[in-house]
């Protein structure tokens, strides 16, 4: 028999190899139109990151391996043209000397896989704009970024890159260009970055991956490319943006390569792939297909559908072989399990996505559970984010999608083989997984999800979800069952705090016929409120699935602002300098991780008072924030920042707690310092009191004093712009939007505001009198040096963005506050 592939890495060399295998006689042909017949092309983004260095590791077999190994006859850079299944041959073309022969064969496998996606745009063929999909791609896109990062350090000026796509291997490249040094900025036509999760699963990451220093640009397309004049590219985006680029990457998705099977007659899907049985036959008895470019049945969903994924072309590719030498083997299904690693973050799914699942008209129910990796006791764990789909009928896993930290990898494959073994939410219940503090715990979070999913089907707990408020609450009580410090820090808008330990007292009065919708941070004491309410007799009780964590990511409440800028530094490295520049003093080590502003300083301030001056504090911990509040607080208290590196979510840093004999830390500097500065926390949104800031600093000024305003709550309103670009809304921003002033010529006054009218008449008043505007004040006071800070946690509660305030407006937090008002002899509260 005489076998002839088309096409090489994964699926093409799986075939040729498992063939060889299982019959030594067989005459084995393998045209691969690259140079390189089999090497790891998941590995690629990594070698231009240099993370991994000998390039010969990912080239996995050669032709002469091959041969030597399996008597395989691989001709590379060799492209098959034609296809005359009626003759049973092929069409060769060799690459470099353009002969053209043909050659016979009595089974052909066609494993071509899918070809990048080829964007029709304006100068999409410019000169540094790249795809990655094989050796000669990373080859051509690691030199180029060699030379910009070359002339970078001559020249002193950054290297710029785009990516165009927000999938898997956009997010790895954009990962790894960060790795080198080079500024990034991925754009994304979706709302979302990762397609195979859903949105609420993929924003915890969306935040890690801005953390990192990456602008990420979503729901915004390419439109066009320029060449500037000094050789560098300019981006053109559908929203009228322009990103100048050294270097562009092409990461839009993948596209079936299916030409010869096309030309050759074979039945093609609805999706635009070959159709292949269970056996990866197509509709040609001599032809098999594996790969990238096949319809397979979806392990969940009704319908059959393309999946560009390593895992199933191995397997439908060792299928084939099995059927092409006489076996009968079957694939029946792939479910699409994938995983990426982006920065110190992991994130994956399995199964089908609840997108998905809505598309088909599949029944389903979710939950959503936040465990830790693993035990919280032992260092180094994180939250992480799972969901949970099965069915609402006998609770069969559906799909399950997570992104965390550690232990993701693990819980993902374990949900991928309950779904490939058909298993229900009550097996998880029951899966018995290895348990030790650095693994994992005594309940493994896919226990949690089935011990919550359980609970659902049983009507032991009735959930309300994020993506339903506010309609879902309407007419209901909102109880949040956290502490009221919790409760503080944020709450749902119109929630009322009752903690769980004050509820059996609390809700003797209340109403049992009163829809009643409760929630917590991950779920767990709303269930115990829920339990302990229905029990009561309460008839109208649900829980919000996932609690406030769920919210927020689903509503994207997180606080974003400006990408924080990390310091490109390894871990191992940070510790290194932190024991180059220790001291003798103690050094004592601190977890705030899960703590949310203020609590990482609030429990860093109260372990620095218990240490002596000298001493040292590595704190770990997972607010973003934490990069810009971290030093100010030092400066303010007068101790000494040693290093701060990206760790988990957030980061590891150590400080020096100055003093006495403390060294020549900041503590001197803010002893010495001058007094000239005026600080103001502008809290009010009355026109009358900004306008008294705005005089009383502009005064300042004219003193030659410095200027320092942190603008929260309703003062943030004098800094929002009349017409702020458009964007995608959650219903809490709409809300708070519509009920704000948009800027300082639409504040109302404190008092005698009639409606409207009293601003109009202040404002002619000023205007007969020469006195500035509110505006023309505000103009002045940042021209002439004043610091006008957005306080971030209040543009969090509020839904307000970054592009929603006037330009070069700063971003802080309560530290940075702190900070400048420790340097300054008048601080004014107004």
């Amino acid at each position: 028999m005489k076998i002839v592939v088309v096409g090489g890495v994964a699926g093409g060399a799986s075939v040729a190899a498992r063939a060889r295998r299982l019959d030594e006689t067989a005459e084995i042909i393998v045209f691969e139109r690259g140079g390189y017949v089999s090497f790891a092309n998941c590995g690629l983004p990594y070698h231009i990151g240099g993370v991994i260095t000998d390039r010969s590791r990912l080239l996995l077999q050669t032709p002469e391996s091959l041969n030597e190994s399996l008597a395989i006859d691989v001709r590379v850079s060799t492209e098959v043209v034609g296809i005359d299944a009626k003759a049973k041959t092929v069409t060769v073309r060799e690459v470099d000397t353009g002969r053209e022969y043909t050659e016979d064969y009595d089974a052909l496998a066609l494993c071509q896989g899918a070809d990048p996606l080829q964007l029709p745009l304006p100068g999409i063929d410019l000169p540094g704009i790249h795809v990655l999909r094989n050796i000669a791609d990373m080859d051509a896109i690691k030199a180029h970024l060699d030379e910009a990062l070359d002339a970078s350090a001559k020249t002193g000026k950054a290297v710029r890159t785009v990516v165009i796509g927000a999938g898997y291997i956009g997010l790895e490249m954009a990962e790894n260009l960060r790795h080198r040094g080079a500024e990034v900025t991925v754009v994304e036509l979706s709302d979302q970055i990762m397609p195979p999760l859903d949105k609420e699963v993929s924003i915890p990451v969306e935040q890690h991956i801005r953390g990192r220093g990456v602008e990420l640009v979503l729901e915004t397309a390419a439109a066009a490319f320029q060449q500037a004049a000094d050789g560098s590219l300019k981006v053109e985006l559908n929203n009228g943006r322009t990103l100048p680029a050294d270097l562009v990457i092409l990461s839009a998705g993948v596209r079936p390569n299916v030409g010869l099977a096309t030309e050759a007659g074979i039945e093609l899907g609805p999706r635009g792939g070959i159709v292949v049985d269970t056996h990866m036959r197509t509709s040609d008895p001599s032809i098999w297909a594996a790969g990238d470019a096949v319809e397979t049945p979806h392990t969940v969903l009704p319908s059959a559908g393309l999946t560009p994924l390593a895992g199933p072309a191995n397997r439908e590719a060792r299928v084939a072989a099995e059927n092409i030498c006489g076996r009968d083997t079957e694939y029946l299904s792939t479910q699409g399990t994938s995983i990426v690693k982006v920065f110190e973050m992991t994130a994956g799914g399995t199964g089908a996505t609840e997108r998905q699942l809505e598309r088909e008209s599949v029944p389903y129910r979710t939950v959503h559970v936040h465990p830790s990796g693993h035990a919280g006791y032992y260092p180094g764990t994180a939250m992480m984010h799972i969901k949970v789909l099965f069915s609402p009928d006998d609770g069969k896993l559906l799909g399950a999608q997570i992104a965390g930290f550690d232990g993701v990898d693990k819980r993902l494959d374990v949900f991928a083989t309950a779904i490939r073994l058909g298993a229900t939410v009550h097996d998880l219940e029951t899966l018995e997984l290895a348990y030790a503090p650095p693994f994992g715990s005594a309940k493994d979070p896919v226990n949690m999800a089935g011990f919550v999913a359980t609970n659902v089907l049983k009507g032991d707990l009735k959930l309300w979800y994020a993506k339903d408020f506010p309609g879902t609450v309407e007419g209901a009580r909102i109880i949040d069952v956290r502490t009221p410090e919790e409760y503080d820090i944020w709450h749902i808008p119109g929630a009322e705090n009752v903690p769980l330990g004050d509820m059996r007292e609390a809700t003797a009065s209340w109403d049992l016929d009163v829809p009643i919708r409760l929630y917590c941070a991950v779920g767990f004491r709303s269930y115990l409120a829920y339990r302990l309410l229905v029990q009561r007799g309460f008839t109208d009780v649900k829980t919000l699935s996932g609690g406030s964590h769920t919210f927020r990511f689903w509503h994207d409440l997180e606080p974003v602002g400006e990408a924080v800028k990390a310091p490109e530094i390894a871990y191992a490295e940070a510790v290194d300098l932190v024991t180059a520049v220790r001291g003798t003093g103690k050094v004592v080590d601190l977890d705030c991780t899960g703590l949310a502003c203020p609590g990482p300083i609030m429990k860093l301030s109260k372990q620095m008072d218990e240490v002596a001056a000298g001493d040292e504090v590595v704190v770990h911990v997972s607010d973003p924030g934490f990069a810009a509040d971290g030093p100010a607080w030092a400066a303010t208290k007068g101790h000494e920042l040693l290093s701060m590196t990206p760790e988990g979510p957030g980061y590891v840093a150590s400080f020096r707690k100055g003093g006495a004999g403390a060294g020549s830390g900041a503590s001197a500097g803010v002893a010495k310092q001058d007094l000239d500065q005026v600080s103001f926390v502008v809290f009010s949104g009355d026109m009358d009191k900004v306008l008294a800031a705005f005089i009383i600093a502009n005064g300042a000024l004219a003193m030659g004093q410095k200027v320092s305003m942190f603008f929260t709550f309703w003062g943030l309103n004098a800094l929002r712009r009349q017409d702020p670009p458009k964007r995608d809304r959650k219903t809490l921003d709409r809300m708070f939007g519509m009920m704000m002033p948009s800027g300082p010529e639409k504040l109302p006054l404190s008092t005698m505001n009639m409606a409207g009218m009293g601003p109009s008449m202040i404002k002619k008043v000023m205007e007969d009198h020469s006195v500035p505007s509110l505006p023309e004040l505000m103009q002045s006071a940042h021209a002439d040096g004043a610091r006008l800070i957005g306080c971030t946690m209040t543009m969090d509660l509020l839904g307000i963005a970054e592009s929603d305030l006037i330009d070069d407006i700063e971003l802080g937090g309560v530290a940075t506050f702190l900070g400048e008002a420790q340097k300054s002899g008048t601080t004014l509260f107004i």
